[in-house]
This record gives structure tokens, sequence and C-alpha cells, in this order.
């Protein structure tokens, strides 16, 4: 039987576990006109949130929904090539009536585009070296997306990078764009958090107060757990209940990290096998032993204060008052100087993300295989 435990792809909608509240709250707020502030820690399920939520049928079919991953881009001219690109392979199964319209409507990559003879359309071989004037073609294609034929909705994932971009005033240029829009909602997403809450709660920057905000936390034991049984049975494969709650207490319910130990465990413990404990730390074991040599590059690249703090943390699990002459000293650290500089660079780096806790910020290694593979190593 085909694993039940989707770790790459879109997950069908039986294999979509809960997320129903935030569903219904994504949907309330676009239906109530407003952009949204998505975020989460990594791998906690915004992307299949985002595309669960375009799924609905009171989205689905009655608006165009456009979804884009910028982790990658480094300056505007890839935000716009990312964005058009988008939007022309969601508009090609449309019709070529509606391909058109956007196609006409992008004056600036006009002699870019080739034609497919066999499907009668364009074929979008825009390379970065024809944006000649990336934000003209920004103006356009904000041009289209007000003028389409129905609503849309785009979805900008990691939309922090933009903050990286050399170009100058990106925040502004893209805000005095958006503010305009009457026809489309944007939800912005990232795992980024120190940044997309100045880039949105700041009153300096140009996207303060322009978006609803929800954090994505993980979903509850319960409802995990008795999802994850249900899927096991109904591919007649047996695990304890005990084990689920294992898996899920091994990652504090972190999905991602749940899911793929689960999936594993699916696919190479005996099919007529109760899958227990012990087989979730042999899983776990041999995930950790096959990503171990690019963890161990990715260690040998940072300075060794980086390298430090984040064992550091790593060690801690959740870490507080990073900065507190007993931290420092319990972990042999250099000054609380330098952890305050390591922790920033790391963060910028997506190592490292945080949580609130009333005032205090509680830190965490992002991805945690590399916590573990960490605690395990050093």
């Amino acid at each position: 039987m085909e694993n039940p435990f989707y770790i790459t792809g879109i997950i069908p909608e039986p294999y979509f576990c809960d997320r129903e509240k935030e569903t219904a709250w994504i949907v309330r707020t676009l239906e109530n006109k407003a952009h949204i502030l998505l975020t989460s820690p990594r791998r906690m399920g915004k992307t299949q949130l985002i595309r669960h939520v375009f799924e609905q049928p009171s989205i689905k079919n009655r608006c165009y929904t456009f979804y884009t991953d910028i982790y990658p881009t480094t300056s505007l001219h890839e935000l716009v090539l990312f964005l058009s690109k988008e939007i022309y392979s969601v508009l090609v199964p449309k019709g070529k009536t509606v391909l058109d319209k956007f196609l006409a409507g992008l004056h600036s990559l006009a002699g870019s585009f080739g034609y497919d003879p066999v499907s009668n359309t364009p074929t979008f071989n825009i390379k970065l070296g024809d944006i000649h004037s990336p934000e003209l073609t920004l103006e356009e294609i904000f041009c289209y997306l007000e003028q389409a034929d129905k609503p849309c909705i785009f979805a900008i994932d990691e939309f922090q990078q933009i903050a990286n971009y050399p170009e100058k005033n990106v925040e502004a240029t893209l805000r005095a764009h958006i503010q305009k829009m009457n026809n489309c909602l944007f939800i912005y997403a990232g795992s980024n958090r120190h940044i997309l809450e100045n880039m949105f709660n700041s009153a300096a920057k140009p996207f303060y107060n322009s978006a609803e905000q929800i954090f994505l936390d993980c979903i509850s034991k319960d409802i995990y757990t008795a999802f994850a049984e249900e899927l096991f049975a109904k591919a007649g494969r047996r695990i304890t209940p005990n084990t689920t709650a294992y898996a899920y207490d091994l990652f504090e319910g972190h999905t991602y990290y749940v899911h793929n130990v689960l999936h594993n465990a699916f696919a190479y413990v005996d099919p007529d096998k109760i899958v227990e404990e012990t087989d979730i730390d042999n899983t776990l074991s041999d995930i950790l032993e096959e990503k171990g040599r690019s963890f161990a590059s990715l260690m040998n690249q940072m300075n060794y204060q980086h390298k430090e703090t984040l064992i550091a943390i790593a060690k801690e699990g959740k870490a507080s008052r990073v900065t507190s002459v007993n931290f420092v000293k319990k972990h042999s650290l250099k000054s609380p100087s330098s952890v305050q500089y390591a922790i920033s660079a790391l963060l910028e780096k997506q190592l490292l993300t945080y949580q609130n806790d009333g005032r205090t910020k509680v830190y965490s290694v992002a991805d945690r295989f590399l916590e573990m593979w960490i605690c395990r190593i050093y």
C-alpha cells in the first residue's frame, strides 16, 4: 500500500491532519478581504496548510490562487521571475484567453516568450537576463492581478527574503502597489520570525499593521496520535498508542519530524510486526546516520563562536536568558556579547528559531534532526 505519511508534495485530503481552526480562520479572513501574515517554525506545515486552504470550495471555485517560495531569491529581479513564472504556470491550464490576458500585460517581457505549436500556447522561457527593468515588470504583474477576471490570492512563502535584497526600498515598493489593490489578497508566510515580526510590527516599516497575523503551532497530541493510529489501521498495519505518543513526544509534536519518523517506520518495519517504541528509536537512528554527513559539513562551515553557541542551545533543548552569566559559564562560552552576536547570525541563517515566553525569547535549534545529531555527537 502507498505510504500514508506524506513528507513531500501536496498531501491529499484524506491524509491531511486537523488544522481545522486554522483553515477556518484563514478562509474567513480572506473572505473579509484582509491580508495574512502566517509564521511558524520551519517544517511545522505552513506550506501544506496554505495549499489546503486553496483547496477549500469557497476559495478554489471563486479565486485564482498562486503560491511561490522565494527562499532561493536574492534580488528583485529573481522575485519578479518567480512571481511571473507562478502566474504563468497557474494560468496555462485555464485556457488561451485567460493566459493571453496576462501575457498581453507584460509589455516589458513581450519579446521573451517562445511558442509551442503543439499546445498552441506561449512557452515560459524567460531568464533573469531578460528582466531589464524589474520595477516596471513588477508593476505589470500587479496590474494583471488587479484586472484579472477573478479575485486572486497570492501566497509568498519565506517572505522575509525581500529584506536581504540589495535593491533599495523593495518593501516600500511592494507595499505601495499592494495597498492600492482590491482584487488580490496576499498571504505572507515565513519561518524567520524575528525578521517578519520586525517587518509587520514596527511602525517604521512599510508593511506595519498591514496584515492579520497567525502563528502556526503544533497539532495537539490527542488529535495527531489518533490520526496516525488510524492511518496505520486503514493500511492493515498495527502500532501501539504508546508508540504514536512516544514519536510525538520525541519532537514535541513538530509535525514534519513526527511524520518523517512514522513514514520511515511504516516503510521499513516488517508489515506483520506491531510497531513499538524500539522501532521508532531504530528508525530515528537510521535517519540521523543518513543525515550525518550533511550535518557534519554544515558544522564545519561555521566559525567557532557560532558552532559552540549552536551546540549549547541544542543541549539545552529550549534555551532562555542565553546572554546571562549562568548560561555562558555553564556551556563554557566566550562572553555574553559573543553569544548575542552568534545568535543573531544563527537566526539569520535560520539555524535557530525562538518562541516568546512573556518578554523572554526561548531559543531552540530549527532543525530537530540536527539538534538530536548534535546531542549525540557533541
